[in-house]
């Protein structure tokens, strides 16, 4: 059976809220960029799921705006929420930073937008957060006019 995973893009001003990975893989080390979420629980909806590992691993209280898609890997499946800053500063919580050590480090970055394309995130993440951010835009333009 596959684990189902559901996070949450957020941004603040032009900038979104990500981990910052540094893990052991036998000699090496594997530096990569996650987007805030993790695994279903029981009885739990992929939107409770979003908002809670956010606050869980990064301290931001969120609410769900859409549902942006979702893939499907080896091991799991994802699926990806655009989710609106409703407070909280972003520090590092949860069992994220329960297991913070060197060899398997966590820490909170905001990344301006226009340097998404120079990260490193697996899968389909670096797309995702392209398509929540034109979906944001449109979101706050409206808001605004």
């Amino acid at each position: 059976m596959k684990r189902v995973v559901s996070r949450g893009i957020i941004f603040i001003d032009q900038k979104v809220v990500l981990l910052k990975r540094i893990r052991k893989d036998g000699n090496k080390y594997l530096h990569y960029y996650a987007i805030p979420g993790g695994g279903v629980e029981n009885g739990e909806s992929l939107e409770e799921t979003c908002t809670r590992e956010v606050k869980e691993e990064v301290n931001l209280d969120v609410s769900i705006n859409e549902y942006l898609g979702m893939e499907e890997y080896e091991m799991g499946i994802c699926h990806y929420y655009l989710v609106n800053y409703q407070g909280g500063i972003p520090i590092l919580g949860g069992e994220e930073k329960e297991q913070n050590n060197p060899d398997n480090s966590y820490e909170v970055k905001l990344i301006n937008i226009k340097d998404i394309d120079k990260i490193f995130i697996y899968g389909k993440g670096i797309d995702m957060i392209k398509l929540a951010y034109q979906k944001h835009l449109k979101s706050f333009k409206s808001l605004n006019e």
